[in-house]
């Protein structure tokens, strides 16, 4: 009789159909339905500034996805050379290692900088002796498509990188096609070029910033998160002072870009998301505390 007694509120429960529900439809609730009904359990609520902390990243990616073709543009006019470009690929890299090792002071750092110096050397031979092909890539294609395409690559590099990766930048499928949209820009704009010196010098400077900068970017804003917010700063200083050469209103433009990426766009954030409301009760599926923890990790 216990044991019927402590079964068979149980049984009731999960028992959906017997003889007097039969005439009931079947979206049929009963007054019980929404007693367990929790309204934003699970919700985040976000502060301005952190939101504001965080668009650096996209902003940071902005700035390189203008310097690249921008570098181009001066590159193919003549304003720039070859020679100066090669420099500043070089002083880059040096002032990346020597920022790295001057911030984080770690002994362990110095076999992971070797290991990336001989992976440059490997990578910068083999873009070498493929710039001449890179060069004579589309010759038989517009300079008008070469021009549009590359900004439709440029536009999905921004939308679908990986802005919070944890040991690649290609981990997710989406990752992995921002940056190959990303090369595949710098490799159309590449084919434009008069000589092979300069596409080896601009692919050089690209592939840095597109496939390197971030692994730089990441480990410095994990050391010190002052030098983050200069980097940010220099970066966006650069990049408007480059775009200011080839057009004002370009470097306008961009410069209220940024004041909108990262000043209006948390704060419309934070406004929508007052309105957020997410239900949750016993009809939510029910998820195994082992899925959750290999989600987490």
């Amino acid at each position: 009789a216990v044991a019927g007694g402590v079964h068979e509120p149980r049984q009731q429960q999960y028992q959906l159909w017997n003889a007097s529900t039969r005439r009931l439809p079947d979206n049929h609730t009963d007054e019980n339905f929404l007693r367990d009904l929790v309204i934003n359990a699970n919700v985040t609520r976000r502060h301005y500034w952190q939101v504001v902390w965080e668009s650096q990243y996209l902003l940071q990616q902005m700035c390189i996805a203008l310097t690249v073709p921008a570098t181009f543009l001066h590159l193919k006019s003549g304003v720039l050379s070859v020679q100066t470009l090669l420099y500043l690929n070089f002083g880059l890299l040096l002032m990346a290692a020597f920022m790295i090792i001057a911030v984080s002071c770690k002994a362990t750092l110095l076999p992971a900088l070797w290991k990336s110096v001989r992976q440059c050397f490997l990578l910068l031979t083999g873009l070498y002796n493929l710039s001449p092909l890179y060069q004579k890539l589309t010759l038989s294609i517009s300079s008008d498509t070469i021009g549009a395409s590359s900004v439709v690559l440029l536009i999905l590099h921004l939308y679908l990188s990986n802005y919070s990766f944890k040991k690649s930048i290609t981990e997710t499928l989406s990752g992995a096609v921002s940056v190959g949209s990303a090369i595949a820009a710098s490799v159309l704009l590449s084919s434009r070029l008069d000589t092979h010196y300069q596409v080896f010098s601009y692919l050089s400077f690209a592939l840095g910033l597109f496939v390197l900068s971030p692994f730089f970017r990441k480990h410095l804003r994990q050391i010190s998160g002052k030098a983050h917010l200069i980097s940010t700063c220099f970066m966006l200083a650069i990049t408007i002072g480059v775009a200011w050469k080839l057009s004002k209103t370009l470097a306008a433009a961009f410069g209220m870009l940024a004041v909108f990426t990262c000043c209006i766009c948390p704060w419309l954030l934070i406004s929508v998301e007052k309105h957020k409301v997410q239900i949750s009760g016993p009809w939510d599926e029910a998820e195994l505390a082992i899925y959750e923890a290999e989600k987490e990790a």
